[in-house]
């Protein structure tokens, strides 16, 4: 997926999930993490190394359960909780950054494949759209995608009585 197709369905998606603008937020910052980590560390070799440790879901779901339930007590984030500086709002922050970083591994199995349970062996994956061949560009199956996801999502916030 293109970085516009995972920020959209990481805010969208948390966003109807929690009910939590900081949750949503911070899962839409770390729905960039995965592909930027690879240009920090690969630089113009980034398509060599593209989707493999980096896009590895056991550190990003490690991160999250150890955040969420250790830092965070179970807790979704809140303003409230932000404005106030509590620890476990903080960690919950964090919990949903790694919850974005793993929504954009599911994400970008979708339209390829990732690594499964070793980043160097088998991977997984479906092909349920293909990807344009201009960079950022998003293609008229990863447009269908988001939308469908992003509205279902908007429709399940927006039932909850929940208005941004």
């Amino acid at each position: 997926m293109t970085g516009p197709g995972h920020r959209v369905l990481n805010f969208m998606v948390l966003g109807a999930l929690t009910r939590s603008v900081p949750a949503a937020l911070f899962g839409l910052l770390g729905g960039a993490f995965p592909d930027t980590v690879e240009y920090l560390i690969w630089g113009s070799g980034r398509n060599r190394h593209h989707r493999r440790s980096s896009h590895w879901f056991v550190p990003w779901l490690a991160g999250f359960l150890f955040c969420f339930f250790v830092g965070a007590g179970g807790r979704v984030p809140t303003l409230s909780g932000l404005v106030g500086a509590r620890a476990e709002a903080v960690w919950g922050c964090a919990a949903f950054w790694f919850l974005g970083c793993l929504l954009h591994v599911l994400g970008d199995a979708c339209c390829g494949k990732v690594p499964l349970f070793v980043p160097w062996r088998k991977k997984f994956g479906l092909r349920l759209f293909e990807m344009s061949p201009r960079r950022g560009e998003m293609s008229r199956g990863e447009w269908f995608f988001v939308a469908f996801v992003t509205l279902s999502a908007l429709g399940a916030w927006l039932s909850r009585g929940v208005v941004l």
